[in-house]
C-alpha cells in the first residue's frame, strides 16, 4: 500500500489518529478522512470507524479509557459520536455490510483502513439518501483519478447494498446539486481545486456514457 497523507491532519487529530489503534479490532476507518489520508485530495476533519457489530452500551466508557470526551453527540446501538477536547469529531457506526475484501492494513497506520474503491461504494449508498458536497466531490475524485468507473461502483453497490442500493436515484443525485449551499461548497477545503461546474460536468459525462453504453 502507498504512503499515507499524514500532512491532511493537523498535530491534534495526528494524536487522535494514533490512539485509535485500540480499536483496530473492533472496526476500520471508512469516510473522507479515509480517503483523504490515502489520495491526499482534500483536508477532512472528522473519524468514521465503521463496526460490523451493534455499539454496545458499555462502549462509551471503554472509549474513555483511551480519549478525553469533551461532549456525546449520539449515543446508539447504531453509533456512538463524540467530541474530543479539541472538538475533533469521532463516530463509531454500525455498518452491516460486508466490505471486508476492500478493507486493509497500512504501514505506521493505527487501524486497519478501506480503500477508495471501496469508500466510493459507502459515498454512492450514502448518495441514495442525503445530499453532501463531501460525498460529490469524494465520487468525482476517485473516477477522475480512474480508481474505478462508474458501472464499477453501480456493480459492486448492488452486490454489496443489493436492493438497498437504487442505481437511478445515484444517477439522478450525481447531477442534482441545487440543495447544496454555497456555506457548504465552501466549508470543504480543497487541496485539488474541484468547482462546483466542473464536478457537474464531469458528471454529466460519466453518466451519459455509462447509460449510452447500458443502452
Amino acid at each position: 500500500m502507498e504512503k499515507l497523507h499524514l500532512d491532511i491532519l493537523d498535530q491534534e487529530r495526528k494524536n487522535i489518529f494514533q490512539k485509535l489503534s485500540s480499536f483496530n479490532s473492533i472496526g476500520y476507518l471508512s469516510g473522507g478522512t479515509a480517503l483523504a489520508l490515502q489520495l491526499g485530495h482534500r483536508v477532512s476533519y472528522d473519524f468514521d470507524i465503521f463496526c460490523s457489530k451493534e455499539i454496545p452500551a458499555s462502549f462509551p466508557e471503554k472509549v474513555r479509557k483511551e480519549i478525553f470526551i469533551k461532549e456525546v453527540l449520539v449515543n446508539s446501538g447504531d453509533e456512538f459520536t463524540f467530541l474530543t477536547e479539541h472538538n475533533i469529531k469521532i463516530s463509531f457506526i454500525f455498518y452491516p455490510f460486508d466490505l471486508k475484501k476492500y478493507v486493509f492494513e497500512f504501514s505506521g497506520a493505527p487501524l486497519k483502513i478501506i480503500s477508495p474503491f471501496g469508500i466510493a461504494l459507502t459515498k454512492a449508498y450514502a448518495m441514495n439518501r442525503r445530499n453532501a458536497w463531501r460525498d460529490y466531490v469524494d465520487v468525482y475524485v476517485v473516477l477522475k483519478k480512474g480508481i474505478m468507473k462508474l458501472d464499477d461502483i453501480i456493480r459492486e453497490a448492488y452486490v454489496v447494498y443489493g436492493e438497498l442500493f437504487n442505481e437511478k436515484l445515484f444517477l439522478t443525485q450525481l447531477l442534482y446539486t441545487k440543495d447544496i449551499s454555497e456555506a457548504e461548497i465552501n466549508g470543504t477545503q480543497m487541496i485539488e481545486p474541484a468547482r462546483i461546474d466542473e464536478v457537474v460536468g464531469f458528471f454529466k459525462e460519466e453518466v451519459d456514457a455509462y447509460l449510452r453504453i447500458k443502452l
